[in-house]
């Protein structure tokens, strides 16, 4: 490249959505499904020098779940952003955006003609701002059941009270977080009462979003369902068919998807209330989509299948 000469804005896709609601696995499928390139473990170790001596170690799971790490998995670019501002969020620091913008630079760089896709759940919330700020930028924002995100999150914090390797070597931090964690958990009352407050923190968030969703253009965002995914792969990416080919998404997804190993969480009332005030917001997106002709309507599309039910590992 010569002086003066600057490589055009590369594309960039955000999966967006809350932890524990299937982030890692659509970013996976998205990035496979575009011949995209992502935040990876590989990308993150070589500026965070705790995670360059993990994988040199033999590195292991997430912590948050037995997903094994590898050099190319997906991850958070907020992780990077803690690691250069000492905030996980884009906005929680002065020099947030410009380090994203930094880091997508670099990811653009590695694959000049392939898009960049980023995810980083701290940001959910976020939207119009990411979009106000990064003009090539569009968005899938993922939802899941409130029950199996709260579980999932419950579970989670359960499995890192032992094995949270990862979760310092990403952070930089020593043991003494796990070891907090691990003293809260052992008390009956403090796990209760960190839970209660992580869950009202969450449910409120996700009422706020479920609001906030209409303001967002249409042409930009796709409202994917994360439970549609499991059920019927095709059927749920082809709302989201003007930012991805469906048929690709659904057989990256269907490919990468864990299997279910439980049964359905149980939704309690105010469980079922935020699912239900969020899945109005997603229809009533979903059917201006297809009003202003940004989405063809469903039954128009051939009926492809990609095999809903995931894999077995």
């Amino acid at each position: 490249m010569t002086t003066g000469e600057h490589l055009p804005e590369p594309k960039l896709l955000f999966i967006d959505g809350f932890h524990r609601s299937g982030t890692t696995v659509l970013t996976t499928a998205l990035t496979e499904a575009v011949g995209g390139v992502t935040t990876t473990v590989e990308c993150l170790a070589r500026r965070i020098p705790t995670l360059e001596s993990f994988l040199a170690a033999g590195g292991g799971d997430r912590g948050v779940d037995r997903l094994q790490v590898v050099p190319q998995m997906a991850e958070e670019y907020g992780f990077l952003l803690r690691y250069r501002t000492g905030k996980r969020s884009i906005y929680e620091s002065p020099d947030g955006l410009a380090v994203l913008r930094e880091h997508i630079a670099e990811l653009a760089a590695e694959a000049p003609a392939a898009p960049v896709v980023l995810k980083n759940p701290w940001d959910t919330g976020n939207e119009a701002r990411i979009l106000d700020d990064l003009p090539t930028a569009t968005m899938i924002i993922v939802r899941r059941r409130v029950a199996e995100i709260e579980a999932s999150v419950e579970r989670a914090l359960a499995r890192l009270c032992s094995s949270n390797a990862y979760s310092h070597a990403l952070s930089g931090a020593e043991g003494e977080p796990g070891r907090r964690l691990a003293d809260i958990f052992a008390s009956r009352w403090k796990r209760t009462l960190v839970l209660t407050l992580i869950r009202t923190v969450l449910r409120w968030r996700m009422f706020r979003l479920a609001g906030r969703v209409g303001a967002l253009p249409l042409d930009r965002v796709a409202f994917v369902s994360y439970d549609e995914l499991r059920v019927d792969a095709y059927g749920a990416a082809v709302w989201a068919a003007h930012l991805v080919d469906p048929a690709s998404l659904a057989e990256a997804f269907t490919r990468h998807a864990f299997a279910e190993s439980s049964a359905p969480v149980h939704s309690g009332l105010i469980q079922r209330a935020l699912d239900r005030r969020w899945r109005r917001a997603w229809d009533r997106m979903r059917a201006a989509q297809v009003r202003v002709a940004v989405l063809p309507s469903p039954q128009t599309l051939p009926p492809e299948r990609a095999g809903g039910t995931a894999p077995q590992q």
